[in-house]
């Protein structure tokens, strides 16, 4: 599966969260969502590091919890592009395969 087709099918599932809960979808909205999941996979990390309090997960549980803060994270990124019109694909090889250097893989710049 592509970036494009991930980016389609969680459009998607935004337009019917969006539509069950009764949230207007804006650019500022996806923002707003996509700030608040950096916050949770940041509280995942603290737990998985053991930085945190105690929450009473085990290991498996902590490391799940991180598995699908990035994935909340990367998903509302890409919820945040449409709204803007940006080309999830662009973007990324736009902004960083620019610093790659044929020769020797070498990246600067990042």
């Amino acid at each position: 599966m592509d970036l494009h087709e991930i980016t389609a099918r969680i459009e998607k599932l935004s337009t019917q969260y969006a539509e069950v809960h009764g949230v207007d979808r804006s650019a500022e909205w996806a923002l707003l969502k996509l700030t608040e999941e950096v916050g949770e996979l940041a509280q995942a990390h603290l737990d998985a590091s053991g930085q945190s309090r105690e929450r009473g997960l085990d290991d498996a549980a902590k490391q799940q919890a991180l598995r699908d803060e990035v994935g909340d994270v990367l998903g509302m990124c890409l919820v945040y592009a449409v709204q803007r019109g940006i080309d999830p694909v662009e973007a990324v090889t736009g902004k960083w395969f620019r610093y790659e250097k044929a020769a020797d893989g070498a990246a600067a710049g990042v």
